[in-house]
């Protein structure tokens, strides 16, 4: 089994100089370019999983994604190698984890996170105006650069127009990470715009609070407290929160995504006028949504009744043939 270390050297090109993180599918490192001396990222496809063409298919996607930006709060595909093992290279951003923020509340006011979560959203919009959904916007995949802008640095599961579904062999159709997942992408649909607008909801309730809207002892309690159950007023954890940052916070967070705000843009043009912000959100009703354990069972539901039918209809086949 090929082993990813560091030192070695791929493409006789890029030196692998530490690891960055390891996911459910892909593994990063920090390289040098021995061509240029610059600092890189190299991405791995999870070694263990290349027998699935599902996870060719996300790297693939994944380097066309990265070819379609061209944003500098966005990482940048700078080539790519179909070897053994295949990889991308992606430009390297100086920052600090966004978790920061929690950690310097001097600095890091409400005015100055909802201002970079402004700033998040445009960028979206920009990738939505692309035809490219993130759908799975959270704390790990995003930094805080020298700029003092939030860089997004990781599109392993973004979706992209017109492509077709992956669906991985071993893994059910839910792509993402619960405490910031969509209600719509917790009942199998795929995730849009209106998903990625539902998890800046979620972040920006983190980075205020300091806890995510919705918690539970394991991934599947919290995807159904999604969909059913109630958030801790954001403005009885933080006095300094006004009314009208938590009225846009709960329009993100509407349940069904046709109540949620109609484009990014518009939710990053709400932050930076908030006077004019409609706190009716903050008492309007958001009833629950069928709960993850019912649609879980209604699944199975359907799957046995398809597979009795199937058998009524083999052995009315025999029967009549006989």
């Amino acid at each position: 089994m090929l082993k990813l270390e560091v030192g070695t050297i791929y493409d006789n090109r890029f030196k692998l100089i530490s690891a960055l993180g390891q996911g459910g599918f892909a593994t990063t490192f920090l390289a040098e370019d021995l061509q240029t001396n610059a600092k890189v990222v190299l991405k791995f496809p999870d070694i263990t999983q290349l027998g699935d063409p599902a996870v060719y298919e996300r790297f693939k996607r994944e380097i066309a994604i990265g070819k379609l930006l061209n944003h500098s709060d966005l990482p940048r595909a700078l080539t790519y190698s179909e070897g053994n093992p295949p990889f991308l290279v992606l430009n390297y951003v100086e920052g600090e984890s966004i978790v920061c923020i929690m950690k310097d509340k001097r600095k890091y006011t409400v005015d100055k996170i909802m201002e970079l979560c402004a700033n998040l959203l445009e960028v979206l919009q920009y990738c939505h105006e692309k035809g490219i959904c993130h759908r799975d916007i959270k704390p790990e995949n995003l930094l805080i650069g020298t700029d003092g802008r939030i860089k997004i640095i990781d599109f392993g599961i973004a979706g992209m127009e017109g492509a077709p579904r992956v669906t991985y062999r071993g893994f059910s159709g839910l792509m993402g990470t619960p405490e910031y997942m969509s209600p719509e992408q917790i009942k199998g649909e795929r995730g849009g715009p209106k998903s990625d607008i539902y998890a800046v909801g979620c972040l920006i309730y983190y980075l205020l609070a300091g806890i995510t809207p919705y918690t539970g002892d394991n991934p599947l309690a919290v995807m159904y407290q999604h969909m059913n159950g109630k958030i801790k007023p954001l403005t009885d954890i933080r006095k300094d929160v006004s009314p009208n940052v938590y009225a846009v916070i709960k329009k993100a967070l509407r349940r069904r995504k046709e109540e949620r705000y109609g484009s990014a843009l518009e939710m990053a043009n709400d932050i930076r006028n908030l006077q004019n912000v409609d706190l009716n959100f903050l008492t309007k009703p958001d009833p629950p949504l069928a709960s993850v354990a019912s649609t879980k069972n209604s699944s199975w539901f359907i799957i046995i009744g398809s597979i009795i039918l199937v058998l009524v209809l083999i052995i009315l086949f025999i029967v009549l043939k006989k």
